[in-house]
């Protein structure tokens, strides 16, 4: 997170979705109270480094569909939405601690990319 902070991360651009700042904004809103959340939002959509993205309607059917593929699976429909997004703009990796991307195609930051020392 510092990383991203400072700009010294190497992965650009990057990308997340309404749906995944929907999930950290109620969290945070739930752990640390409204004006840390509301602080948090407007960081994120006012960050020259973050772009938020908001499927299309032929984007929102692409994840109906790929959540529908995935039946044997439990991947939550904001991660397929996470995931058609990102296969969109051509990202190769996703920050998440979350192994379901991996399912998906997409490797994950930072499990499975080698990070530099601090």
């Amino acid at each position: 997170m510092d990383a991203i902070r400072s700009g010294d991360l190497r992965f650009r651009p990057m990308y997340t979705t309404g749906y995944v700042l929907s999930e950290l904004t109620t969290l945070i809103l739930r752990k640390k109270g409204h004006e840390k959340a509301m602080d948090t939002l407007q960081r994120i959509r006012e960050s020259p480094v973050v772009t938020v993205l908001h499927p299309d309607a032929a984007q929102f059917a692409a994840v109906c569909s790929e959540f529908g593929r995935f039946d044997d699976q439990q991947i939550s429909f904001v991660d397929h939405s996470t995931g058609v997004l990102a296969g969109e703009v051509d990202a190769e990796h996703i920050f998440a601690f979350d192994s379901d991307f991996r399912t998906l195609g997409f490797s994950l930051v930072p499990d499975d990319i080698e990070l530099p020392e601090k």
